[in-house]
């Protein structure tokens, strides 16, 4: 691996954890299909990175077409075959030619192109758009560095690549540098005017929002949402293993893969009421699902009086949840407390119940009148943010 690969697969690992992120998978006839991978629910991410020096030519104009030629149209050759061969299969090799990848159904799957290109020193007009057989997106080193930074979950980052692809479809399009649409993506959420029909701005927005007091809100808020990243982490590490069944890792990875989907903002809430019910260490709590969303959370504190029987415990009060939440499909159950040698631990579980039959009913109400599970339920809602706590971040 060279060093600008590892640099960028350092950087989607910290940005989509590294069990959602693979460098150098195996494609066709046992080669390298691409430099990073990243399968996360349907999304596949292709990445290509290229690091090409700038030829010595004098001619400017050719130093030009001779980079973008090997830092950018090399890479698009390289993410489109990639992609024709995920068409054939369902599942691919790891690097180490051992572990599986499993891949979203064809039918399912969203598929974003990324091509890295380094050794310009940020100075050349990247091209981008449709190379022959689909939209690529063109990022440099300082674009690269920024999108995973700011966009550090994976729902943010691809919600941002195709709402920009989307958005500059048949527009005359030009900004000096990724960053600089980003931060016209952040104050505008893209609500444009469709008779528009051409966007060009100058140098400098970027670091203007830098500079601006909604982004200086918005990162006062961010460690407050750190919890339920090291949350993630804890629960793949502690219970995913080369000891772990197929099974049980097939429901683990479902569940972790929910909570990973929650984008920055709402891990600000999540996280936020997290901490509280660890602080508080108070009894099982229902979380009443965010907007939109088709799932809702029970925390549970773990302790030497349920220890024993956790697992059982934190299934039956999903099962209340669900009857008390009609309209999800899905209860993440997530348990918290410390194994007595000052470790933190956390323990987890998913109930996907898209209808409630009568039986079901019964069932649920049955355990709530007897354990008394959520009969008069500690429910946690998310902090009502200000308005203006979120302006300037394209909400």
């Amino acid at each position: 691996m060279t060093p600008s690969e590892q640099y960028v697969t350092d950087l989607c690992q910290k940005s989509f954890l590294p069990f959602w992120n693979f460098p150098n998978p195996i494609g066709k006839k046992n080669k390298e299909l691409c430099d990073v991978l990243v399968v996360c629910g349907n999304y596949i991410l292709i990445i290509s990175v290229k690091d090409i020096r700038v030829s010595s030519h004098i001619d400017k104009k050719v130093q030009y077409e001779r980079w973008v030629k090997k830092a950018v149209e090399d890479s698009a050759k390289q993410i489109y075959g990639a992609e024709r061969f995920l068409k054939t299969t369902n599942n691919l090799f790891t690097k180490n030619r051992k572990n599986k990848i499993p891949l979203p159904p064809n039918n399912d799957r969203v598929i974003l192109r990324i091509a890295i290109a380094f050794g310009s020193k940020n100075t050349f007009p990247l091209p981008y758009g449709d190379f022959g057989q689909g939209f690529v997106h063109v990022l440099d080193e300082e674009a690269t560095s920024i999108l995973l930074s700011e966009l550090d979950t994976i729902t943010d980052f691809t919600k941002y690549l195709k709402d920009k692809e989307q958005f500059i479809k048949g527009k005359y399009f030009a900004m000096p540098k990724e960053s600089d649409f980003l931060a016209f993506y952040i104050q505008t959420a893209l609500d444009i005017d469709d008779k528009v029909d051409a966007i060009v701005s100058t140098d400098g927005l970027w670091e203007e929002y830098l500079l601006s007091e909604e982004y200086t809100r918005w990162r006062n808020l961010i460690p407050q949402s750190l919890i339920w990243d090291y949350m993630i982490t804890q629960l793949h590490c502690y219970h995913i293993s080369s000891e772990t069944s197929d099974e049980r890792r097939n429901d683990l990875e479902e569940a972790i893969r929910v909570i990973n989907q929650e984008s920055r903002i709402n891990r600000i809430e999540l996280g936020g009421i997290l901490d509280n019910a660890i602080q508080r260490k108070s009894s099982a709590r229902m979380l009443r699902p965010l907007k939109n969303a088709k799932h809702c959370y029970v925390f549970m504190p773990l302790t030497s009086k349920n220890w024993e029987g956790k697992e059982k415990e934190l299934e039956l009060r999903c099962v209340v949840a669900r009857m008390e939440n009609p309209s999800v499909k899905r209860v993440i159950g997530i348990g918290f407390g410390n194994n007595g040698d000052g470790q933190d631990v956390y323990d987890i579980c998913s109930h996907y119940i898209p209808e409630m039959s009568e039986e079901f009913i019964t069932h649920a109400k049955e355990v709530q009148d007897e354990l008394g599970y959520f009969k008069k339920p500690t429910i946690s809602h998310s902090k009502e943010y200000r308005k203006e706590d979120f302006k300037g971040f394209g909400l």
